[in-house]
């Protein structure tokens, strides 16, 4: 189970939101403060002009962050197929069949997801039940997920599409052995 630690992503993000809430709330205090003084027109013109230059720089500083943050976070693989296993995972009312079923740790997976009836979403979830990735199932496509399994266990995948009366328990397993 992954937990929250200083330099984390998840840390780096809070804080900033927490600031800018903080910030805001300081603002609406502002603008309570002085609801009821004349101000002329000229100056709410200027001064709102000069705040959303500034508002529109610090979302777009923060976007870039987050994003640029968020990258170096995700657990997908990049690249083409070589050196990775391939796993075909075929979703049907109700059901998902895969081959093969079982890989070793720390193994460079593609599964190469299909449907043979209606749109499914697989949902690949590893042995703590976190959800690790995800694909849409489309009949008459195959979508690619690219994954490194470094966790030996019991992976769970779940369809994550309504797709008729027996969705909830479209599900099967997917073993990564120990090496």
């Amino acid at each position: 189970m992954t937990s929250l630690h200083y330099g984390s992503p998840q840390i780096a993000i809070g804080v900033t939101f927490a600031v800018l809430a903080v910030l805001l709330a300081l603002a609406f205090g502002v603008i309570a403060v002085q609801a009821g003084s004349e101000v002329a027109a000229q100056r709410v013109h200027d001064v709102g002009y000069w705040l959303r230059k500034r508002w529109l720089a610090l979302l777009l500083v923060i976007g870039v962050l987050v994003v640029g943050i968020s990258l170096f976070d995700l657990p997908f693989a990049s690249g083409g197929a070589d050196g990775r296993t391939v796993v075909k995972a075929v979703g049907g009312q109700f059901f998902w069949s895969l081959v093969p079923d079982r890989v070793p740790a720390g193994t460079k997976v593609r599964f190469d997801v299909t449907s043979i009836d209606v749109i499914h979403g697989f949902g690949l979830y590893d042995p703590h039940g976190h959800l690790i990735g995800s694909v849409q199932a489309l009949p008459g496509y195959t979508n690619e997920l690219d994954l490194t399994l470094g966790e030996a266990g019991v992976y769970r995948i779940r369809c994550l599409e309504l797709c008729g009366v027996g969705h909830s328990t479209m599900q099967n397993t997917f073993t990564v052995a120990a090496r």
